[in-house]
C-alpha cells in the first residue's frame, strides 16, 4: 500500500534567513512549486519586488517551458481575480489575461527569465527591482556544467544585487550527482555527505568584508506512489542519490592482501585505491572506497590539483615517475580490473575523475 504523500514546505529553510539557499531531493516533491509560489509570485504581490527565474542554458528558457513552469500557480486566486495566467514576452514574465478573442493581454511584469550561460550580457543592466533569484536544476543531469560555473553565478548574482546585500538566491535541484561545482567551490561537500533526509544545515563563509550565510536542505522523502523503474527510480521516488550499478568484490576484503595503495583526489572527492591479491586464488585487482583521512607527503596521489611534489601526479597512465615497476603496475588500472565498495562510490568516482578509464 502506497504511503500518503507529503509535500515539501519551504518555510523551514526560509526561517534561516540565509543569503544562499540550496534545496535538493527527490523529483516531484513540491520544491519548485514552493519556490516559485512563495519566492516568486507571492513575494512580488506582497513586496512589489520582482524575481529572476534562472536556468543554465538558453535552450532551457523557452517560452513554452517558462509558461508551463507556472501552470500550477493559481494566479486567479492569488490576484483576487485580477489576472488569470502568467505569460512570457521577450523573456520577461507577466501576469496576463485573455480577451474575448483569445488574445493575450499582458498586465504587470513580475519577473525575468535568464540563462546563466549568457550572464556577461547583463553586466551593465540594472535589476534594482529584483531581490530573489530562483535557479532551477542547479545539479546538472549530464554533468555538462558551464566552465567556471560557480564563479559565473557569483558574477551574475552581484550584477543583480549591486552590493545591496538584499538578494536571496534559491538553488533547486534533484539528487542527481554529488559532483557539482557549487559543492566544491563553496566547500559544501562535507556537509552534504553527512546530511540525512529532512536535515537543514547552515554555514557562514566570510569574504573580504561580510559574512555570507548558506543554508542547505536535503528534503524529506515525500512518500506517495512509487512508479519509477530502472537506475533512476530511487532518486525519483525517494530522493536517494542517483547511481548506476558498479562491480563489487566477489569475496570479503579480509581475504585479500593489500599490496599497494594510491589516492585519487578529484572534484573535491577523495578515494582510497588499493591493489589487492586474493589469498587463495592469487588473482589481483584494484579496489576503490571513499577516503576521509589526511594525505601524507609520501602518498602517491592522482588529482586535478597541481603540485610540484613527485608524489602528486596528474595522469595515472603516464605518471612522471622514474620507476618502471610502478608504471607497469599502474597500467593494470583497467575497467575490467576495478571494483568499488558500493554503487554510490563508483558513480561518484567515475563522475569526478577527469580521465577515461582504459578498458
Amino acid at each position: 500500500m502506497a504511503s500518503k504523500q507529503k509535500h515539501y514546505n519551504i518555510d523551514r529553510i526560509d526561517k534561516e534567513d540565509a543569503n544562499f539557499n540550496l534545496i535538493y531531493g527527490e523529483k516531484s516533491n513540491g520544491k519548485s512549486y514552493q519556490v516559485k509560489h512563495k519566492k516568486g509570485v507571492l513575494h512580488y504581490l506582497e513586496t512589489g519586488k520582482r524575481f529572476i527565474l534562472l536556468r543554465r542554458w538558453v535552450a532551457d528558457i523557452t517560452t513554452l517551458w517558462i509558461e508551463s513552469y507556472f501552470n500550477d500557480v493559481d494566479v486567479y486566486k492569488l490576484t483576487d481575480g485580477k489576472y488569470e495566467m502568467i505569460t512570457v514576452y521577450r523573456k520577461e514574465i507577466y501576469f496576463s489575461n485573455l480577451d474575448d478573442k483569445g488574445k493575450v493581454k499582458r498586465g504587470e511584469k513580475i519577473g525575468y527569465a535568464m540563462a546563466l550561460s549568457t550572464e556577461q550580457h547583463y553586466s551593465g543592466a540594472s535589476f534594482l527591482d529584483v531581490d530573489s533569484i530562483i535557479f532551477e536544476e542547479f545539479m546538472e543531469r549530464g554533468g555538462c556544467y558551464i566552465k567556471n560555473e560557480a564563479d559565473r553565478l557569483m558574477i551574475f548574482y552581484n550584477t543583480v544585487d549591486r552590493k545591496r546585500g538584499v538578494t536571496k538566491l534559491w538553488l533547486v535541484g534533484n539528487t542527481i550527482s554529488r559532483i557539482c561545482p557549487y559543492l566544491v567551490d563553496w566547500d559544501l561537500q562535507k556537509v552534504m555527505k553527512n546530511q540525512k533526509q529532512g536535515d537543514i544545515n547552515t554555514i557562514i563563509v566570510h569574504n573580504e568584508e561580510n559574512d555570507v550565510k548558506i543554508a542547505i536542505e536535503y528534503c524529506e522523502s515525500s512518500g506517495g506512489k512509487q512508479m519509477a523503474i530502472g537506475h533512476a527510480s530511487k532518486m525519483i521516488d525517494s530522493g536517494s542519490w542517483q547511481t548506476t550499478p558498479q562491480p563489487k568484490l566477489t569475496d570479503s576484503l579480509k581475504n585479500y592482501k593489500k599490496l599497494y595503495r594510491i589516492i585519487f583526489f578529484y572534484s573535491g572527492f577523495k578515494f582510497m585505491c588499493l591493489y589487492l591479491k586474493h589469498n587463495i586464488t592469487h588473482e589481483s585487482c584494484w579496489f576503490i572506497h571513499p577516503y576521509s583521512g589526511e594525505i601524507s607527503d609520501k602518498q602517491l596521489v592522482f588529482s586535478d590539483i597541481i603540485k610540484t611534489s613527485k608524489w602528486w601526479q596528474k595522469d595515472i597512465y603516464n605518471p612522471l615517475i622514474n620507476n618502471k615497476n610502478l608504471r607497469e603496475l599502474l597500467m593494470t588500472f583497467k575497467e575490467s580490473n576495478i571494483f568499488y565498495s558500493d554503487d554510490l562510490t563508483g558513480t561518484d568516482f567515475k563522475q569526478a575523475i577527469d580521465f577515461t578509464i582504459r578498458k
